[in-house]
């Protein structure tokens, strides 16, 4: 017979055993809120391919993790990201690798190697499985910032006022140009370059003071009116295809448990996939209309590509010089681009 005693002691232990199974769940349920500032202005392509993703990482971790994502500027100015990270003012951030260039050169050659690929999903084989990504982490370390992944918006287009066939139509060529490694290859086969801000690039164009720019995707140029003044665009685009790294405090990111830290980097890798085809998709939509407007669409060959890398491979040797860093960045992707005949 059991006794009331027996009965009481059963079930505190089933009790216990309860909780004590229990207590593993209570801690993953955990949830962590991000805030996360990009690039993009609320509204555009790219901004709601990143919401996308938030609302897919929040779906993926049935709420575990919550991300706000802000436009660009909504909470600091878009070159100060770094250090609200850093800081901890913000939780992550989503910019152009390029723009820390100025606190170690090597994200601008991990960030956008001129010239080196012709697809993004070359870009990406480069970073997740020939170890791009590992780099990037290494850059990022001294700043306590964890980089998730990477995504491109594709490759940038050209808008010109005259036809340039091959690299050799390029000399004498008034080209709107940043300061840095892009001028400094475009300076190779005798193009001028002419430092203007991004709100002068159409005033610049319709004055005459340049007669080509190094803008953005053939839609960005189309969307802020480019291709009014220039007849002519090199699409699909060879010198210019920005890395976009999706990037976290390293705190923030220590925190994660490893099933979410797993699930966030599939959905980065997603969201790599969906900006582009996204981004493509408006391209090519953007050239249909394009094309009715008689603006010529100017596609380089693959011979004529390998043309226009070799040269620009000997300006990255340059830049390879600067740091330890820049020449693992430079080594690593001559190594990937040689291995798949891309460079000689």
């Amino acid at each position: 017979m059991v006794t009331r005693r027996n009965f009481m002691s059963g079930g505190a232990a089933i009790a216990t055993a309860a909780v004590t199974l229990a207590a593993p769940a209570i801690a993953q349920a955990k949830t962590h809120r991000w805030r996360i500032q990009t690039l993009w202005q609320a509204g555009t392509v790219n901004q709601q391919a990143f919401e996308r993703f938030c609302a897919n990482v929040k779906a993926m971790t049935e709420g575990r993790v919550e991300i706000t994502p802000l436009a660009s500027g909504a909470a600091v100015g878009v070159l100060e990201t770094l250090d609200a990270v850093t800081r901890g003012l913000l939780d992550g951030h989503h910019p152009a690798t390029v723009y820390w260039t100025g606190r170690n050169p090597a994200f601008g050659i991990i960030g956008d190697l001129n010239g080196a690929y012709d697809s993004p999903y070359q870009a990406q084989d480069y970073f997740e499985n020939y170890g791009g990504l590992d780099l990037l982490r290494e850059i990022y370390q001294p700043f306590k910032i964890y980089p998730i992944g990477v995504a491109w918006w594709g490759v940038e287009s050209i808008p010109v006022n005259r036809a340039v066939r091959t690299p050799d139509d390029l000399k004498g060529l008034k080209m709107r140009l940043p300061q840095g490694m892009s001028a400094d290859i475009f300076a190779k086969f005798g193009v001028v370059a002419v430092n203007l801000p991004g709100t002068e690039v159409f005033s610049g164009l319709d004055r005459g003071v340049i007669e080509a720019a190094d803008w953005g995707t053939l839609g960005m140029n189309a969307e802020i009116g480019l291709h009014e003044k220039a007849k002519y665009a090199l699409f699909p685009g060879f010198h210019s295809m920005p890395v976009g790294d999706v990037s976290v405090n390293q705190d923030r990111w220590d925190a994660l448990t490893p099933d979410l830290k797993a699930i966030l980097t599939i959905a980065v890798r997603d969201f790599a996939r969906d900006m582009v085809q996204s981004v493509a998709r408006q391209d090519i939509s953007t050239a249909v209309k394009l094309a009715e407007k008689k603006v010529e669409m100017i596609g380089w060959s693959a011979d004529v590509r390998r043309q226009f890398r070799t040269v620009a491979a000997d300006v990255w040797q340059q830049y390879a010089q600067k740091n330890e860093l820049c020449r693992k960045a430079v080594d690593g992707q001559v190594d990937y681009l040689k291995s798949h005949g891309l460079l000689g």
